[in-house]
């Protein structure tokens, strides 16, 4: 059984990133990263909080709004139209969750060619298209983690998980929805289970990788694991699984310090891709 140590993962991704982008600095060019958060929420000011600590250990700027509930969509429109224009931002995000009148509005107000986390409709079509141009930074923390499972080999990646069967948990904008996609991409057999899923260990039981993200801590317990399994919780800042499945499980992320370093990590690597995108061709 192997726990799997995210911060140290991480900070190799971060050592490269401080690498990559130390070179761009000394030709002059700074990134900016913006985050915008609507509505008061404890969980998205402290998840932001983390974004901005590494920006500062990668030398990237980082500029962070916040607007009302009730502030006017309009408002909103002009703030992100400015970051759309300035050519020092990189890159874009709305901080979620996000309230349920604005879920499917606001993402669809970044420009694509910097939308950082793949919210906006023209890049998650991208994505089910199976022609992204950058992958959610969860998803692609997901694949990192996997590919880290089967030795570092990425091209192996997409063999090895042909006709896996594979279990989501939690059908979200972040994680469930946009994986289910993409590991399908990849050949996996995927099942993914909701609130409305009836007998949830019947799915769970069978899982070779099973992947958690609905923010009920403790909501998979050991007796609900296939001996063996891959199991990943995108949970936080509590996990959905119980202790108890990392000692059932072949491979198991703890939460904290499992994929939520991973995620932040691949949100940076993401703004790099960005760039570089957008300096070789059109979008």
């Amino acid at each position: 059984m192997i726990v799997f140590n995210g911060q140290k993962f991480a900070q190799k991704k971060e050592k490269v990133l401080r690498a990559k982008f130390g070179q761009l600095a000394q030709r002059g060019i700074k990134p900016k990263l913006a985050f915008i958060l609507v509505g008061k929420s404890k969980e998205a000011e402290f998840y932001v909080f983390l974004k901005e600590k590494a920006a500062k250990r990668l030398g990237v700027d980082f500029e962070t709004r916040c607007f009302s509930q009730k502030a006017r969509l309009e408002a909103i429109y002009q703030y992100v139209n400015t970051l759309n224009e300035d050519k020092k931002v990189w890159g874009i995000s709305f901080e979620y969750p996000l309230p349920k009148n604005f879920k499917t509005i606001l993402p669809a107000m970044i420009a694509p060619e910097k939308d950082v986390d793949c919210l906006t409709p023209f890049n998650l079509g991208r994505l089910v298209m199976g022609d992204w141009l950058i992958l959610p930074s969860s998803v692609r923390a997901v694949l990192e983690v996997l590919k880290f499972t089967f030795g570092g080999r990425s091209a192996a990646l997409n063999l090895w998980l042909k006709g896996k069967l594979v279990v989501i948990v939690g059908f979200g904008t972040l994680v469930g929805r946009p994986l289910s996609v993409v590991l399908k991409h990849f050949g996996a057999t995927v099942t993914i289970c909701d609130e409305f899923s009836k007998n949830l260990a019947d799915y769970t039981k069978r899982a070779e990788i099973l992947v958690s993200a609905t923010g009920q801590a403790g909501l998979i317990k050991s007796e609900m694991i296939k001996k063996g399994a891959v199991v990943l919780d995108l949970s936080y800042p509590k996990g959905d699984c119980q202790p108890g499945v990392a000692q059932v499980a072949s491979f198991f992320t703890p939460v904290p310090g499992g994929l939520g370093p991973v995620t932040i990590a691949c949100l940076f690597e993401n703004l790099l891709e960005l760039y570089k995108y957008s300096n070789t061709t059109k979008y």
